[in-house]
C-alpha cells in the first residue's frame, strides 16, 4: 500500500486530509511526515525519538513544545497552550527538510479536522501514521504513574476524558497506518523499514 500523496495528482483529486490551497505563509515544506499517535500512556514519547533516529529524521513533540511554552507563559494562559503548541509543531515541520516525525495524541472525534489543517501547513509530500497499540489497562497504568508538568492537567483528563478516549481512541486514518504493539520493546529497525517502504 502506497502512502497518501500530499501533492495534487493529475486528476485533480486531493488526499483525504487536504483542505483547498496551501497555507499562504509557508514557503518550504517537509518531504515526508510520520505521525506517531495513540492513547495517552501508549508509549508515543518513547517510540517517536527512537523512530526518528532510525529514519535519520527530525523529531518534534507537541508535549515538549507545550512544556517549553508553559515555562515562558503566565499560569492563567496555560489553557490556551495546547492548540498553540500544536500550531508551532506544524510550522516547524514545514521548515524541516527530509523526514519529520511528530508525536501527539490525536483523538479522532476531536482532532481530525485540526490534523488535516496541520498537514496542510506542513505540506509534506508523503504521510504515514504510526499507531501505538497498547491494551487499555496498560495505557491507564502508565498514565496514572507518570509525573509531568502541570500544564498537561493529567488529573483532569483522567477524571473527565479517559472513558471517552478509551472507547473511541482509534487512528486518524487519513494516511496509511502502521500498528505497533508498544506493550513490550519495539524492534525499531523493523518499524523504520516498514515506514520507509511506505514513504517511497
Amino acid at each position: 500500500m502506497r502512502p497518501t500523496s500530499l501533492r495534487a495528482d493529475p486528476s485533480g483529486t486531493r488526499p483525504r486530509w487536504a483542505a483547498r490551497g496551501r497555507h499562504p505563509t509557508i514557503t518550504t515544506v517537509a518531504d515526508s511526515l510520520v505521525m506517531v499517535n495513540g492513547l495517552p500512556g501508549a508509549g508515543k514519547s518513547t517510540l517517536a525519538p527512537r523512530l526518528a533516529r532510525a529514519l535519520a529524521a527530525t523529531s518534534l513533540s507537541k508535549d515538549a513544545v507545550k512544556e517549553a511554552l508553559a515555562f515562558a507563559t503566565p499560569t492563567d494562559l496555560h489553557g490556551a497552550i495546547g492548540a498553540i503548541a500544536m500550531d508551532v509543531v506544524w510550522r516547524l515541520a514545514a521548515r524541516a527538510a527530509g523526514v519529520v516525525v511528530v508525536d501527539s495524541w490525536w483523538f479522532r472525534p476531536r482532532d481530525l479536522g485540526f490534523a488535516r489543517a496541520g498537514l496542510q501547513v506542513a505540506g509534506a509530500d508523503q504521510v504515514v501514521e504510526v499507531w501505538c497499540d497498547t491494551p487499555l489497562d496498560v495505557a491507564r497504568r502508565r498514565y496514572d504513574a507518570r509525573r509531568r508538568h502541570a500544564v498537561h492537567d493529567d488529573h483532569r483528563d483522567m477524571a473527565h476524558e479517559w472513558a471517552v478516549w478509551a472507547s473511541q481512541g482509534v487512528p486518524l486514518g487519513i494516511a496509511p497506518v502502521v500498528r505497533v504493539d508498544t506493550t513490550s520493546p519495539v524492534d525499531i529497525d523493523e518499524l523504520a523499514a516498514q515506514v520507509a517502504r511506505l514513504l517511497t
